[in-house]
């Protein structure tokens, strides 16, 4: 699993913010998206944001994410390529 994500700090949060499609921001498809990116950014809070499309941009996390999104420009985030794959080194805690 490959994920444009990127390690970014809101108001003395720090969290992981993963690009996904509009379609992903949906509860069914960004909790199984969240299980998963869990395996890349274990100790760190994930939010999946859409591209902005019109000024805006839909969000999904498992916590509440209102007070975020306006501090959350898609297009200001250095975005990296993530591999999903577990590799055999320890995890960082």
């Amino acid at each position: 699993m490959e994920l444009t994500a990127a390690v970014i700090t809101i108001r003395r949060l720090t969290l992981a913010v993963i690009l996904v499609p509009l379609e992903f921001t949906y509860p069914e498809p960004g909790a199984r998206l969240i299980a998963e990116a869990q395996r890349v950014f274990p100790t760190l809070p994930i939010m999946l944001v859409s591209p902005r499309d019109g000024g805006f941009s839909r969000t999904y996390a498992h916590f509440d994410t209102t007070n975020l999104v306006d501090d959350i420009d898609t297009d200001q985030i250095a975005w990296r390529r993530y591999s999903g794959d577990i590799s055999d080194s320890p995890l960082p805690f």
